[in-house]
């Protein structure tokens, strides 16, 4: 009995934390009007993970305190930037079930034509994070 509740267990545990997805897999979703192509800047793609945590929420991307684009899970967004230090953020910005803790922001350098992909997870405490990734 103790085997099956320790199995059940890990299963659930294993099921509440979210998992990379393919930026060839991820649906791609349009930047706003500030973070559309332009001639010189850096494509910085954000990839949101598929899993059952949140996936009725959409979680915001924000990059130096504006907003990039609305992501539900397996989706994706290219900002372009210019080459520097940049602050990318995510979280929720909504209510009800869809408020969480304040959004998450690390600092990322972006060197000139060096493309960088960034990944949206939440861990297996509902909290929003976004790390770099090697995925393209």
């Amino acid at each position: 009995m103790r085997y099956i509740l320790i199995s059940l267990l890990a299963l659930g545990l294993a099921g509440c934390s979210t998992t990379p997805v393919s930026s060839s897999l991820a649906k791609e979703v349009k930047a706003s009007s500030s973070y559309q192509f332009r001639q010189g800047y850096v494509p910085v793609t954000i990839i949101r993970d598929k899993g059952m945590i949140a996936s009725a929420c959409a979680i915001t991307a924000f990059i130096n305190g504006n907003k990039v684009a609305e992501l539900n899970t397996s989706e994706k967004v290219v900002a372009y930037v210019e080459p520097g230090e940049l602050i990318v953020g995510a979280g929720f910005i909504g209510s009800g079930l869809c408020n969480g803790a304040p959004k998450r922001e690390r600092e990322f350098i972006i060197k000139e034509a060096q493309p960088r992909s960034l990944r949206i997870f939440i861990d297996q405490s509902a909290n929003v994070d976004i790390l770099p990734t090697t995925e393209y």
